[in-house]
């Protein structure tokens, strides 16, 4: 499992930069990194006449930025842990290739977005940034960022899983953070596997219901056989099977993250390498799109981003 030792926060430059990065400040111990860079991203479009006119605008507006920026981190970010700590403003003309240039140029293992709900859904350019980031993804919702107030800002992660190697992915991965917790206090892992009744059951000679007992009995085998094969490291951890009713996983994984007050949703996104873009999977893209409420941390295997960077910047 690939570890995670250099993080990049993206601010905004909004009122919701200041309880990210007091947020961040909570998780850096639990992530164990050694480095956290706050980027913000500036996109200034000046004409070409005024940048001629006034050569120095653009600079002294970086510089007025950055201290700004810097302000809101030195107030809010108090780790516990000494850490290398890097805050940098950059002009850009698209944000979403300044910060997938930046997560690539500086070798970043994670990044971490806050993002608004007040529409209900995702930013489009976090939708954007979750099918390219070459790197792993934490997006954290503004209400979530807030309640740093918890002693154990993580007791429970949900992880849908379908028994895919990026499934292990995300499970591996919930099992290390969680057990960086357990000894102070109690961290749960629920893995939830959503299966379909398919449309001829009926030859079967079944009801639905009873057929959809025997998918779920099934689903329930194939989850012992498949969690026996990791090492869980004394880490609780629960299984649900759930019906897909509406042709739609991602209502079952919200409905069932906030039955169980899930703290986060770790889904395994799957990629392919050298490829004009980046492919989350449908279910990760529909949970980026439609979860907003939810904090999601989207789990990739390295190989899959690396040598990509070249095609997305074509893009």
């Amino acid at each position: 499992m690939q570890p995670i030792k250099k993080i990049v926060v993206g601010l905004k430059y909004s009122p919701i930069d200041a309880s990210l990065v007091a947020y961040v400040s909570r998780l850096v111990e639990l992530l164990q990194a050694e480095r956290i860079d706050f980027l913000h991203i500036v996109k200034l479009s000046l004409p070409d006449e005024i940048k001629k006119n006034f050569p120095e605008l653009e600079e002294t507006a970086l510089k007025e930025r950055k201290a700004e920026i810097t302000k809101v981190v030195q107030e809010n970010f108090k780790p516990e842990k000494e850490i290398q700590l890097n805050i940098d403003v950059h002009s850009a003309s698209n944000k979403l290739k300044g910060v997938v240039e930046y997560i690539r140029t500086n070798e970043m293992d994670l990044a971490i977005v806050g993002r608004s709900t007040v529409t209900g859904k995702s930013s489009n350019l976090i939708q954007r940034l979750a099918r390219r980031a070459p790197c792993q993804l934490l997006i954290l919702p503004e209400e979530v960022t807030m309640r740093i107030d918890k002693n154990d800002i993580l007791h429970k992660f949900l992880v849908p899983v379908d028994f895919s190697e990026y499934s292990k992915l995300a499970l591996q991965r919930a099992i290390i953070l969680a057990a960086r917790n357990k000894d102070t206090h109690p961290v749960e892992i629920v893995c939830q596997h959503v299966f379909t009744v398919p449309s001829g059951y009926h030859y079967t000679g079944k009801t639905k219901t009873e057929f959809a007992k025997i998918m779920k009995k099934n689903a329930q085998e194939s989850f012992d056989n498949w969690i026996s094969t990791f090492d869980t490291k004394g880490v609780k951890i629960t299984s649900v099977m759930s019906e897909d009713t509406d042709e739609d996983k991602t209502s079952d994984i919200k409905k069932l993250a906030k039955k169980i007050d899930a703290d986060c949703i770790i889904i395994g996104s799957k990629g392919k390498t050298a490829t004009v873009a980046f492919f989350m999977g449908s279910l990760a893209e529909k949970l980026v799109k439609n979860a907003a409420n939810f904090t999601l941390l989207m789990v990739r295997k390295k190989d899959d981003y690396e040598g990509v960077f070249d095609q997305i910047m074509k893009i």
